[in-house]
């Protein structure tokens, strides 16, 4: 599921030392979003940013055009007190264990909505008493919930109910909105997890019990979600509040 337009050979930002193959890419180039690789998302999604319902809606996943070649993922107003965000994921259609993950992204200032970047377990995370990540597990690669130089990288583990475990931190991210597009990628061994920003790593786990050792598919995303800086009734909802992604590819090691 490589796209034409991938730069032959190309490797991670920063990581030219590795003995990967590219498994999995996409440009984003096209007049369409590559259903064959992607989902958009229609599904409803509760009570989100300053006590709104939203939703994501597949009308929010957009090719940028315009020489842009790039995926845009807006936020928009639905009806009062209701609004909506976009998602695209490979549920079903693109999943891996172990690898390199790497997407090029715009991240727009957050105003009751975030950019999000994630990895998901492709069976979901189990719910049970001392779970642990190796089951499944959430891998937040990119949250920007606050306007300063820093976003958040979550590992979500046991399920979203009684089980629920998290190991998050924010990091920085010098000229995280300064700068259009950053790298945000993860390496993922089965003995440990290092995610990356602009080719350096920022975060390295090394505990066996948060290293999911099962397959992950992705997830990229513009939330409006509860815990994101500032208030989406007053943000401007106009390209301004659009997550752009450049590119998302996946290596993994040569056999």
């Amino acid at each position: 599921m490589i796209d034409p337009h991938t730069p032959k050979n190309s490797l991670p930002v920063g990581l030219s030392d590795l003995d990967y193959n590219l498994v999995f890419s996409d440009e984003f180039m096209g007049e369409n979003l590559d259903t064959k690789k992607w989902t958009a998302r229609n599904q409803y999604r509760g009570i989100g940013n300053s006590n709104v319902e939203w939703w994501y809606k597949p009308e929010n996943v957009r090719m940028a055009g315009g020489g842009n070649n790039a995926l845009a993922i807006d936020v928009g107003k639905l009806s009062e007190n209701v609004y909506s965000g976009g998602r695209i994921d490979s549920q079903g259609k693109f999943d891996f264990v172990y690898g390199v993950f790497e997407s090029r992204i715009h991240v727009p200032k957050t105003e009751g909505h975030l950019a999000a970047v994630w990895l998901q377990a492709a069976d979901g995370l189990p719910e049970y008493q001392d779970v642990t990540a190796r089951t499944g597990a959430e891998f937040d690669i990119l949250e920007s919930n606050t306007n300063k130089d820093q976003y958040a990288i979550t590992l979500h583990w046991g399920g979203y109910g009684k089980y629920h475990q998290q190991s998050s931190v924010n990091v920085l991210a010098p000229k995280l909105r300064q700068v259009w597009y950053h790298t945000f990628g993860v390496i993922w061994e089965p003995n440990k997890i290092i995610f990356i920003y602009d080719g350096k790593a920022i975060r390295t786990i090394t505990d066996p019990n948060l290293i999911s050792q099962v397959k992950e598919f992705p997830i990229l995303s513009n939330e409006v979600i509860k815990f994101a800086e500032g208030d989406i009734r007053t943000c401007s909802l106009d390209q301004s509040a659009t997550v752009y992604i450049d590119y998302v590819r996946i290596w993994q090691k040569k056999i």
